[in-house]
């Protein structure tokens, strides 16, 4: 039996919890101001040691032929960078709590910046979980006593798949946000009598939809190039 790697499964776990702290940091009005921006800490603390972790990568962006796999793993990697980045110099500007001490002058271009990261953020994210689902699905039957799953077992696991992928569909346009991508809404709408495992599963099932859509079109690609 193959076993993971250590390092792997220290990889493995901070995306996790990354996964799910940005999950849990899109319902801002279920949180509350203080425990977003504990929150938001955290992440971008997991956020420098995964890239700190990653420095090979980043080493190696100049060398070597560039595929359209690579060409397309490269881009959202800097895209995620970028709005990351975007995300925490924004939170510093519109802190209340952690860093109110620190003072700016555009408290809206502020917001705007962190609504438009954010989003930006959670869908790459999502992408970027989908690029490396393959590794993910490989590691995790490395993990299992008997690696090969059966055929009855693979197609449960594809029927889900589809099922949450087309329910991120009707969420995707439920919680409007294309529109919140090209910040046509500066500001979330919030229905506070909605529970609030139903925001989760609308944005787990968005998260299921990037993923899903992420792998196969990379998969179609790889196969097409061979």
């Amino acid at each position: 039996m193959n076993l993971i790697k250590p390092k792997m499964i220290v990889r493995l776990s901070i995306d996790t919890i990354m996964t799910v702290l940005f999950i849990i940091m899109m319902a801002y009005r279920l949180t509350g101001n203080t425990a977003h921006e504990w929150t938001g800490i955290t992440l971008f603390t997991l956020f420098i040691i995964h890239n700190v972790l990653n420095l090979n990568w980043y080493k190696a962006i100049f060398k070597g032929k560039y595929s359209a796999v690579r060409v397309i793993r490269t881009a959202v990697n800097l895209l995620l960078l970028l709005v990351m980045l975007g995300m925490m110099v924004s939170g510093l500007i519109i802190s209340q709590t952690v860093f109110s001490l620190i003072q700016f002058i555009s408290i809206d271009f502020g917001r705007k910046l962190h609504h438009l990261s954010a989003y930006w953020g959670f869908v790459l994210m999502s992408i970027h979980l989908g690029l490396h689902w393959g590794m993910i699905m490989g590691a995790a039957r490395r993990m299992r006593r008997n690696p090969k799953a059966s055929r009855t077992l693979v197609l449960s696991l594809r029927l889900v798949a589809v099922l949450i992928a087309g329910y991120g569909i009707y969420a995707f346009f439920k919680r409007k946000i294309g529109q919140y991508l090209v910040l046509y809404y500066s500001y979330s709408f919030w229905d506070y009598e909605q529970l609030a495992v139903l925001f989760f599963i609308d944005f787990i099932a968005i998260m299921g939809l990037s993923v899903f859509i992420t792998y196969y079109v990379m998969k179609r690609i790889q196969k097409s190039k061979r």
